[in-house]
C-alpha cells in the first residue's frame, strides 16, 4: 500500500513532466460534443471504407500500380476522406 507523502511525491514527478512538455493547461481546451460527434462520425466513414476495401477489385488494382499495400481506390479514398 502506497503512502500519502508517496503518493504527492509521484503527482509532483508527474506534473513536473507534464510542465517539461509543449503541454499548458492553461491553453488546454476541451473538445465540444459537437467536435467528438465530428470525429467518431468520420472514424466510422474511414473504418467502413477500410472494410469495403476489402473486396474492391479497383483497390487491388491501385495497390499493385502503386506498389503500396494501403491504396485505396478513388471511390473509397474519397469516401476514407469524408466527401
Amino acid at each position: 500500500m502506497t503512502s500519502n507523502r508517496e503518493k504527492r511525491k509521484i503527482a509532483r514527478g508527474g506534473a513536473l513532466k507534464l510542465k517539461g512538455t509543449d503541454w499548458d493547461p492553461a491553453q488546454f481546451r476541451a473538445k465540444t460534443p459537437a467536435e467528438k460527434l465530428q470525429e467518431l462520425v468520420a472514424s466510422e466513414i474511414g473504418a467502413t471504407a477500410y472494410a469495403e476495401e476489402s473486396t474492391c477489385s479497383e483497390c487491388d488494382a491501385e495497390r499493385v500500380r502503386l506498389d503500396d499495400d494501403t491504396a485505396l481506390c478513388a471511390t473509397h479514398l474519397a469516401q476514407a476522406m469524408g466527401f
